[in-house]
């Protein structure tokens, strides 16, 4: 339950950020994780993912199970496809972090790449999984950008660390 509480509590943020965010972002997305442009903005630095080890990326993955059970549920019934998608959505989470324009803009342009890829992947398209994947992903994958996120979301990402515990590996 403390778990829920605490991701809870980062999708109450997340949806103050995306609701900030200005009318039409979505459609001014560049680049999706998969690499491909699209219709908006020009001149954004290339994307980079960050560099993990596999037991990071098995870690990542454990916790984003334990922060939020729906996402258990979905590795269960897609499997490899489920593991992919999440640790694409975390990564890619990171590097649009990473290339700057906000919390708000690395939020939509990840729902944006994970949207154009949805029917592939099956990933549910909540509110709840983004802030999931992408708190997770801040706390294992990148925890040097935490540093460009705004200091009330780096208590809730503390909170939540603590919530999932110790790393399993």
């Amino acid at each position: 339950m403390k778990i829920r509480r605490a991701v809870g509590t980062a999708v109450v943020l997340a949806i103050v950020a995306v609701g900030a965010a200005p009318c039409g972002a979505a459609e001014s997305a560049t680049t999706t994780a998969s690499g491909r442009s699209s219709i908006g903005r020009t001149h954004q630095p290339r994307l980079t993912a960050p560099r993990t080890t596999p037991a990071q990326d098995a870690n990542y993955l454990a916790d984003v199970g334990k922060a939020d059970p729906d996402l258990a549920t979905y590795v269960q019934q897609q499997g490899n496809v489920a593991l992919k998608a999440m640790l694409t959505d975390g990564t890619a989470f990171c590097a649009f972090l990473n290339r700057g324009g906000g919390i708000d803009n690395a939020l939509l342009d990840v729902a944006v790449g994970a949207r154009s890829v949805e029917s592939q992947t099956h990933l549910p398209a909540n509110v709840t999984t983004f802030n999931t994947i992408e708190a997770v992903a801040l706390i294992v994958l990148c925890p040097s950008e935490q540093l460009r996120v705004p200091v009330s979301v780096r208590s809730k990402l503390n909170q939540l660390k603590k919530a999932l515990g110790p790393s399993s590996l």
